[in-house]
């Protein structure tokens, strides 16, 4: 059977048979770029799926990177390092001993994941927590039972944080159980079985350490094909009814912020302190007639006029101010 040459296939076969009879160094052949493909470990999770990993996990990064610089009382900056598919075996041969391994359940579907977070890091954080100055050192015993149970709030609050950021996917509830320094005790799902692993990098004092959750691909595979899932990658998350809008300002009308009205201020020193007794004036920077400022989530919003209401004390909204201004103090 005939088969017709289109014209770039024919200006192929004759620069090919020109070349041919020149010298190998004269002859100028074009070679495609072949891109290697491992059997071994076939890419299971599409493009459009990891995107929506990547914006799960950036979330979570942003909270938890808010509510450890909070806790620690210094800045913590955290990143989104990789999002990578590996065998489960290759996920721990990759963690050293002694580690601080937590195995989490999840319950919706049902399934294990575990997280792994530098003992270093953990010793950190159990030093300021108790109001040290925490140091980065090289821990070469496992994590004792009391630093364990200190570092309990924090690592409940990376399982709240996990669970929130799945909530636009999918609603389900997940607590860590179990701890273990050795992880080859770790055992979710056989060692050949596929696995996606989350690395987050955490920077803290110019010290970078690390923070993976292990995800069993079987579970994350369950959850993307879904319908409901499915239609959001295909066309994106839908926008909010009208009624749900109503509900969020609602919700918004409901919270509660703290609103804080300074009197003023005054620096005494240690011994004048001491002897403070009952019945004893502090002179405050300010006097009758000031303006007083007044603060929303210490945010410098209003400034206000000291006055009485019947027979409470109480401030009037003098003017609003256009900027808002930090309030450290």
């Amino acid at each position: 059977m005939a088969k017709v040459l289109s014209q770039e296939e024919i200006d192929a076969l004759l620069s090919s048979i020109s070349g041919s009879g020149e010298s190998g160094a004269g002859s100028q052949i074009d070679i495609k770029k072949v891109a290697l493909y491992d059997f071994k470990h076939p890419n299971l999770i599409s493009k459009e799926q990891m995107r929506l990993l990547e914006i799960i996990h950036e979330g979570m990064v942003r909270n938890l990177g808010v509510y450890l610089s909070a806790q620690l009382r210094m800045i913590v900056d955290m990143n989104l390092l990789a999002i990578d598919q590996i065998m489960y075996s290759e996920f721990v041969m990759s963690i050293a001993t002694p580690a601080a391994t937590y195995v989490g359940v999840i319950d919706d579907p049902m399934s294990y994941f575990v997280m792994e977070i530098s003992p270093q890091l953990v010793i950190f954080v159990v030093e300021r927590l108790f109001g040290g100055p925490g140091n980065f050192i090289p821990v070469g015993r496992p994590i004792s039972v009391i630093e364990r149970r200190v570092m309990n709030r924090v690592v409940e609050r990376i399982a709240g944080e996990i669970s929130k950021n799945w909530g636009n996917i999918k609603k389900f509830n997940c607590e860590f159980r179990r701890f273990e320094s050795n992880p080859e005790f770790v055992q979710i799902v056989p060692a050949q079985e596929p696995v996606v692993v989350v690395s987050m990098e955490i920077k803290v004092r110019g010290n970078k350490t690390m923070l993976n959750l292990c995800y069993p691909y079987i579970w994350i595979s369950n959850i993307l094909s879904e319908t409901d899932v499915q239609d959001k990658l295909i066309f994106g998350v839908k926008e909010p009814s009208q009624e749900e809008r109503e509900i969020g300002i609602n919700n918004l009308y409901l919270t509660n912020v703290s609103l804080k009205a300074y009197l003023g201020k005054s620096r005494l020193t240690l011994r004048e302190i001491l002897n403070l007794k009952v019945g004893d004036i502090i002179c405050l920077d300010t006097s009758i007639n000031s303006k007083i400022p007044v603060f929303i989530q210490n945010k410098h919003v209003f400034n206000s006029l000291i006055g009485k209401k019947k027979k409470n004390y109480a401030i009037k909204i003098h003017n609003v101010l256009k900027g808002e201004i930090d309030h450290d103090d």
